[in-house]
């Protein structure tokens, strides 16, 4: 496409189309295109500094929002994005009085920007305040099903099943088309030992439309234990196919398909490096035993380094960091066998991540 004669507005609003279809290298190029002709464009920077933390670049980040900022000191997004950053880099305090001031502006009752704030906070385990800012939104709009749902899933975080249940429910009743809140609602009724109610959730979800491996797992169940089907019935199959399709290998065609395309984007793929599994699909790659890993959790945190630095730090992160690596393990393994009636091994911290994966309890990146 030709970026000839284009505004400041045609830059920022084909960024992010790039940014939203994922394609957060492309959506950095253009953005810095449109600034070589438009510099100091708050704008354009505050897109920029997105597209940067969308890479885990949080200086350069830092940098984008600070300029932004320098020239509209009030900017609402830049103020948001600059606490996501500070939040990333430790400095919890700055961060929180960013998010303030962004209320103090009147932005309440901007419910994009209060669900922003609100899933900045979730993912980084500040699930108190997230709360704060999924019902900001709701106040402003008690429609929204997706600030619904966002507070369903708060709500659950914190312990507060039945309202977590009632909320999940009110997002359903909001967009009957919103999958993600139906099996979400699903799944609650499942732990709460409505299994005919839940099943009657999860069928209504098209199994092309299902991504979520747990829910899955529970559909087949279900469709044996209320439905009366055999294991190997077209309708218990469809869902352990739909399984294998988003948790197995790639196929030798798809990976070649997937290093072409990568060439075409400019990046390079070495299949020797890759021999397992792709992870612009949520497969997961194979990894050698003396390179430091990333994995990324259900919630959106993410850890980095060896397997067992790694498993430390989700146990310090967890309810109850006074527990041993093995009591931790041990524990999230009997939750995910509870949830998926998968045994998970717990005896060591590289099976325990691996399996955990499998199930799609976190993903493994790197």
């Amino acid at each position: 496409m030709t970026t000839e004669f284009w505004s400041c507005e045609q830059y920022d609003a084909e960024a992010q189309k790039l940014y939203e279809a994922g394609d957060y290298d492309a959506a950095l190029d253009l953005l810095k295109e449109g600034l070589s002709l438009y510099p100091g464009s708050p704008e354009l920077l505050v897109s920029l500094g997105y597209a940067r933390l969308a890479r885990d670049e949080f200086a350069w980040a830092r940098r984008a929002f600070e300029e932004s900022l320098g020239t509209v000191p009030d900017h609402e997004e830049a103020l948001a994005g600059m606490g996501e950053v500070l939040l990333k880099l430790g400095e919890r305090g700055r961060a929180f009085l960013l998010f303030e001031r962004v209320l103090e502006l009147g932005f309440h009752t901007d419910v994009d920007l209060m669900l922003c704030i609100g899933r900045i906070l979730y993912r980084e385990g500040l699930t108190q305040k997230a709360e704060r800012f999924f019902r900001l939104a709701l106040r402003a709009e008690p429609e929204c099903a997706d600030a619904a749902i966002e507070l369903a899933y708060t709500l659950h975080r914190l312990g507060e099943g039945r309202s977590a249940l009632r909320w999940a429910r009110r997002a359903v009743q909001l967009d009957t088309t919103h999958n993600e809140a139906r099996a979400f609602f699903a799944n609650l009724l499942y732990e709460d030992g409505h299994f005919a109610a839940a099943l009657d959730q999860f069928e209504r979800i098209p199994v092309s439309r299902m991504w979520d491996p747990v829910a899955i797992w529970r559909t087949s169940e279900l469709l044996r234990r209320v439905r009366g089907h055999e294991a190997n019935a077209a309708v218990v199959q469809s869902y352990m196919d739909r399984l294998e399709r988003i948790t197995a290998d790639p196929t030798p065609e798809e990976m070649v398909l997937a290093e072409v395309e990568a060439t075409f984007n400019g990046e390079t793929l070495r299949a020797a490096d890759h021999p397992g599994q792709l992870d612009m699909f949520g497969w997961i790659p194979a990894v050698r035993p003396d390179e430091d890993h990333q994995v990324r959790a259900a919630d959106g945190r993410i850890y980095e380094g060896d397997w067992e630095s790694i498993v430390m730090a989700m146990r310090d992160g967890s309810d109850d960091p006074t527990r041993s690596l093995d009591e931790f393990m041990r524990g999230e393994a009997d939750r995910l066998r509870d949830q998926t009636g998968v045994v998970i091994a717990h005896d060591d911290p590289r099976s325990f991540i691996e399996e955990s994966a499998k199930v799609g309890a976190l993903r493994i990146e790197r």
